[in-house]
């Protein structure tokens, strides 16, 4: 998603295959490698991550290391075989996260100002219940709510200064850089669950979700550039984009409970498409600066917003696998899951634009790609008394994002760790949990991602050349079930 850069798209079918020769590159793109463009990359980190938050009281301080050992009604979302095995299984179950996530910028240009929104609030949470159907002993019913995900970003930075910056004009240049980003996204689940007793050790499970997803984003920058003789060179840019989309998918699960260690296996199936509908558009202008030495300024314009276009959002198939050992008041939990790849595709699918200024054939298509990745976790949990227990967990949230892609939808490559903590009273038939958690991971930018080509701007200013990309996420857990 860069402003001002107007890349090749992916067009045609749900499976579109990438083409990224069907058009030339516009001028104007190629001024973004030198500007402060690629802060549009500074998104939050769930849009190319799969564990990023979890689900229930006791998994979410475990940390989601439960699909081998089915604890309460977040068996629903982690493992549905196991629900039938749970002997007596609580009617309604809540968990809120309070967080406080930061991204922030290592070794920016001297004297930047950024104004970035970063506000504390509730992570995603589930709410879960039973549905008692006494007839059959050995079939358990529920139903959840997953707060998938829920994302709201604002990120802002300007800079003013003395250096040179253009590549065809001698001597230094007055530059001034403004940029702006403002994301929203949220994503639920609805699921009905079904687990069956097949014996007393083993039971079997799915849960059909049906899933709404609703994202938004625009990135607007502005960059000029005064050089000798009063010459401006300015760029201007924006990008944006706004979907909603619906789609089902299931979560089959096995388990089995055994008296010293418990077993788990789940499989998610993709996405099935749904329907929904999306806005995209693009407004890219160059004035001013002289691309092909010629001594004439190659000024640019491409400008286009289209909206009700076909959406669709895809997700990938995963295997989940998880054990649990029993050892004396101790338990100790290890999980770990596989996402398989997502290919190239179209999420907003919008007809080719045809630049104003040069006749150029231009995209502005919203698409996704995703490597596979695979992350794990191990939690502990030991019995002070009979009233309470303590917790801890640590798990990894690598970045489905595929290097070099030039998809433009998922955003963010760093991978993340989290280490959680806490504790559980329980008060007569009830339970009551507690905990503090971090989150962090960071990367440095080096070779930059899904930039364009350089042609004509060989030693021009890298402003963003060394930056470092930090993110941290400060938690406070408390549930309860009843």
């Amino acid at each position: 998603m860069f402003a001002g850069t107007v890349r090749p798209g992916l067009t045609g079918s749900r499976r579109s295959a990438y083409h990224g020769d069907r058009m030339r590159t516009p001028r104007a793109a190629l001024l973004a490698v030198v500007l402060p463009f690629f802060l549009a990359s500074l998104a939050w980190p769930q849009d190319s991550h799969y564990w990023t938050s979890q689900y229930g009281s006791r998994a979410t301080l475990l940390g989601g290391a439960v699909i081998g050992s089915v604890l309460d009604l977040s068996g629903t979302y982690y493992n549905p075989g196991g629900m039938s095995l749970v002997e007596k299984p609580h009617t309604i179950m809540a968990a809120n996260v309070f967080q406080y996530p930061r991204v922030t910028l290592a070794r920016t240009v001297p004297g930047s100002v950024s104004l970035n929104r970063f506000s504390p609030g509730p992570a995603p949470v589930l709410l879960a219940g039973t549905i008692r159907i006494r007839r059959l002993r050995d079939h358990w019913f529920g139903y959840s709510f997953v707060a998938r995900q829920a994302v709201k970003l604002g990120i802002s930075s300007s800079a003013a200064g003395v250096r040179e910056v253009l590549p065809d004009a001698p001597g230094l240049e007055d530059y001034i850089t403004q940029f702006r980003l403002d994301e929203k996204l949220t994503e639920s689940w609805f699921g009905l669950t079904w687990s069956y007793k097949v014996s007393r050790h083993v039971g079997v499970g799915i849960t059909q979700y049906i899933a709404y997803r609703s994202h938004r984003a625009i990135t607007q920058e502005l960059v000029e550039a005064l050089g000798q003789g009063s010459r401006l060179a300015v760029a201007i840019g924006e990008r944006q984009y706004s979907y909603y989309h619906f789609r089902a998918l299931w979560k089959i699960g096995l388990a089995c409970d055994f008296e010293k260690i418990t077993l788990g296996l789940t499989l998610t199936s993709p996405s099935l498409s749904i329907g929904g509908s999306g806005s995209t558009g693009v407004d890219s202008t160059l004035a001013g600066l002289d691309m092909n030495g010629d001594g004439t300024p190659d000024d640019f314009l491409a400008s286009d917003f289209r909206a009700r276009l076909p959406v669709t959002y895809e997700t990938p198939f995963s295997i989940a696998a998880g054990m649990t050992l029993k050892i004396r008041t101790i338990r100790l939990y290890t999980s770990t899951e596989w996402f398989a790849r997502v290919l190239p595709y179209t999420v907003v699918d919008s007809p080719l634009v045809v630049a104003q200024s040069s006749g150029e054939i231009v995209s502005t298509d919203v698409t996704q790609e995703l490597a596979a990745v695979l992350n794990w976790g191990v939690g502990l949990e030991w019995s002070y008394s009979p009233r309470f227990k303590g917790y801890a967990s640590f798990t990894t949230d690598y970045s489905a994002k595929k290097p070099g892609t030039k998809t433009n939808i998922s955003l963010t490559d760093w991978d993340i760790h989290h280490i959680v903590t806490g504790g559980e009273f329980f008060i007569k038939k009830s339970s009551v949990t507690f905990g503090v958690g971090l989150s962090f991971g960071g990367r440095e930018i080096g070779e930059r991602p899904d930039i364009v080509a350089r042609s004509g701007l060989e030693g021009a200013w890298d402003p963003f050349k060394s930056l470092k990309f930090r993110y941290n996420c400060y938690k406070l857990i408390f549930g309860f079930a009843i």
